[in-house]
């Protein structure tokens, strides 16, 4: 067995998990991005793919977070990560594979799902002032970044950033609450445009609340996995005709990307 097939199943014990949780308490929660990719795609994982991402109405996922630790088995751990701007990841500490120079658990992240202005100026005014505070988040932590692909915006200012030492200014848990005020101004039950507004892919994950709708299950693996009501419109946002396979060169997944192989 490879390592991202390791990997991947350790994921889905870890998924087993999360389901049985939000059953329990009738938590919502949708594939997100290359996850939900996957279950369109492949019914299962992307077979390069060692990353699982899901999220969860703001409500749903505060709930998630108050109840987990005495839900979850020993060896499944809670980390929240001020430094990736609030979201949260399950880890089984049980499992490790060696990556690089690595020793490396599998988890799952989980993210907030929160609303969004529907009129464009606010859009606009909102929009801005995300990109300003989560630059400055990166900025207060540069020394932990890894090399990656981010917006032209904040790969600038990173760079300049580093050169400038103006992580040295800034504290990181001030700037994330401020951000996290800023995201929380939009309700996901209310607003008409809503998603994982800190998402990798920025306005991308965003949505009409329609195509998010009441979660279906589709098959996963040997699960079935809650998703959006309208995955389509999803996914040709994010990755335009997304059936069609990368390039071999393209299909690595978030450890090898990290660690190397």
């Amino acid at each position: 067995m490879n390592k991202v097939r390791e990997i991947q199943l350790g994921e889905l014990s870890l998924l087993k998990n999360f389901i049985a949780i939000c059953s329990k308490y009738n938590l919502r929660y949708y594939a997100l991005g290359g996850t939900l990719l996957g279950v369109i795609r492949h019914k299962g994982f992307i077979p390069w793919d060692d990353d699982m991402d899901l999220g969860m109405p703001r409500k749903d996922y505060e709930k998630f977070l108050s109840i987990c630790n005495k839900e979850l088995p020993e060896h499944v751990v809670l980390r929240l990560h001020d430094d990736n701007l609030g979201n949260t990841s399950i880890m089984d500490t049980s499992l490790q594979i060696p990556f690089g120079d690595e020793l490396c658990s599998p988890f799952i992240d989980i993210f907030p799902l929160d609303g969004y202005p529907d009129d464009r100026f606010h859009y606009f005014i909102h929009t801005n002032k995300i990109k300003f505070y989560r630059a400055l988040s990166k900025i207060s932590v540069i020394d932990r970044l890894h090399d990656r692909d981010r917006g032209s915006f904040e790969n600038a200012i990173v760079s300049i950033s580093k050169v400038l030492k103006l992580n040295k200014l800034l504290k990181t848990a001030t700037i994330n609450n401020k951000l996290q005020n800023l995201i929380k101004q939009y309700d996901f039950e209310t607003s008409s445009i809503v998603g994982n507004v800190l998402g990798s892919y920025r306005e991308r994950e965003l949505a009409r609340k329609e195509v998010f709708g009441e979660p279906q299950l589709l098959e996963f693996e040997n699960l079935e996995i809650s998703c959006h009501a309208n995955p389509d419109e999803y996914l040709i946002k994010i990755y335009g005709d997304y059936m069609k396979l990368p390039k071999e060169a393209e299909r690595k997944g978030h450890f090898e990307s990290t660690w190397g192989d």
